[in-house]
């Protein structure tokens, strides 16, 4: 054991099923894994940043007129939001990083930088520019359409991974708390909004430009949610180390399978077609890499959030139900949930004559 109490394979995160046992070492393998996430999030940002760097122009001609207060604060505005969250959002990670052995303190900063970075920017969006700035003509379309590319490069990859982030969170503090059922709890109705958000752009594509090919490769890539909620039977129970360390990984693996199947259709069908293959020869590589690495970054990070907070949230739950478990609160508490539960367990009728 080294001075900070990590030994080697800990430091790295690799958590071995024994260890699960061992609650000296949870939080010592879980502050590792807390790391290598919250460096592939600064690694995938700053790739995406490079990437997907452009350069925008403001002018204000004044003229003899005095420029309006609204207009400056539009400006400053803009360059808070569309600059100044990034920046600080990225110092936030840094220093969440840096003291990832602290893990009260790595976890708020981490929270900070996410809000920040997902939704620093949404004044920017918000803000009707174009009228603001009084354009018109090309200028207004011009601006209009940095809003988009904004929008697409930015927010959409953010709040698309918001979902996904949760999800991945709670199977992997399944590895990490294998005896708790709740996370399992959790994991039916991440998977479930995962599947709903994912089918419906899909049920659009299936009634306005039906092919067979690309929608079921679509279904096979929106599918992936599906396996978790499969398994949900046993990730409800208290499992053993192993237990849930196989469970986890076959998860995982069946949600690969299907991932490249889905891709392996999409990519068939798109050379196949003429006019789309010249279409995805003209996109720049590099904004695609730009796209997948803002979209993971964004996973990983909301990711490392959500399992801070439902770890948060068990031991609060945990401590409250102890504090009140003697006193008469807790015994209430207890009976309206006992009666609830068996109530939605039963085929019988309720009396409609319950007294308030």
């Amino acid at each position: 054991m080294n001075p900070q109490g990590f030994t080697g394979r800990e430091r790295n995160g690799n958590l071995d099923p024994t260890d699960a046992h061992d609650s000296e070492a949870i939080p010592r393998l879980y502050a590792a894994w807390r790391r290598r996430m919250l460096a592939g999030v600064l690694v995938s940002t700053a790739v995406g940043t490079v990437t997907h760097a452009t350069t925008s122009e403001i002018r204000i001609e004044a003229a003899e007129q005095v420029v309006s207060v609204w207009v400056v604060l539009a400006v400053v505005t803009l360059i808070v939001c569309a600059i100044g969250s990034g920046l600080v959002g990225t110092g936030f990670a840094l220093g969440a990083l840096g003291s990832w052995r602290r893990l009260g303190r790595s976890s708020r900063l981490t929270r900070w930088a996410w809000i920040l970075w997902v939704l620093g920017p949404l004044p920017v969006l918000l803000m009707p520019i174009s009228h603001v700035f009084r354009l018109e003509g090309q200028d207004a379309l011009q601006t209009s359409t940095t809003q988009v590319v904004y929008l697409l490069t930015v927010t959409v990859p953010a709040l698309f991974a918001l979902l996904p982030g949760a999800l991945s969170a709670s199977l992997v503090l399944k590895r990490f708390i294998p005896e708790s059922w709740a996370l399992g709890q959790i994991t039916l109705l991440a998977s479930s909004a995962c599947i709903v958000v994912y089918l419906l752009p899909l049920g659009l594509l299936a009634q306005l430009a039906f092919q067979p090919q690309p929608y079921f490769g679509l279904v096979l890539l929106a599918s992936s949610p599906v396996i978790p909620l499969l398994a949900i039977r046993w990730l409800r129970r208290c499992n053993t180390s192993e237990q849930a360390a196989r469970l986890v990984g076959a998860i995982g693996l069946f949600q690969g399978v299907l991932a490249v199947l889905g891709a392996a259709l999409l990519i068939r069908w798109v050379g196949n077609q003429p006019q789309l293959r010249a279409w995805v020869a003209e996109v720049d590589p590099v904004w695609v890499l730009g796209m997948i690495a803002r979209v993971l970054a964004s996973k990983w990070l909301t990711t490392v959030v959500v399992a801070d907070l439902l770890i948060s949230m068990l031991f609060q739950g945990r401590e409250a139900s102890l504090t009140i478990a003697t006193k008469v609160e807790g015994e209430t508490l207890a009976r309206k949930i006992d009666a609830l539960g068996k109530s939605l367990r039963s085929t019988e009728r309720i009396n409609d004559r319950t007294r308030m």
